[in-house]
């Protein structure tokens, strides 16, 4: 499955701006004494988006150069267990954006789920 992402990432890295005035540095990286989530969910500035739909393991430390200037950025994983120790973070040209490690049940796909989200404007 990274095997896949990985070349996704290399495939946007082709055809992506190269305006290197309009580079950044996406770094999400998903911690704690948890050996797993249950699913990932990722999302990095246009045309970066990608879903697990499977247990991955912890730690996980995802890392890509962005092109442009309002870019959306979404870091969420899922576990079973709600007191799972997991820490989300998501660092941008590394500077640390935002960290939560607080499960929230959702009803609606009856998941625990953690969730980092927002617009980066440069």
């Amino acid at each position: 499955m990274l095997r896949n992402f990985t070349l996704l990432l290399v495939f946007v890295s082709t055809l992506g701006c190269t305006n290197l005035d309009e580079r950044h540095v996406f770094n999400y990286k998903i911690e704690g004494s948890a050996d797993h989530v249950d699913d990932v969910y990722v999302i990095m500035g246009p045309g970066l988006e990608w879903r697990a739909n499977q247990k991955i393991e912890l730690p996980l430390d995802i890392s890509h150069d962005i092109y442009g200037t309002e870019l959306d950025y979404l870091l969420e994983a899922t576990h079973s267990d709600s007191t799972a120790d997991v820490t989300l973070k998501v660092y941008i040209d590394g500077e640390l954006i935002e960290e939560d490690s607080v499960f929230v049940y959702d009803s609606l796909s009856l998941t625990n789920r953690i969730r980092i989200s927002g617009v980066f404007v440069d």
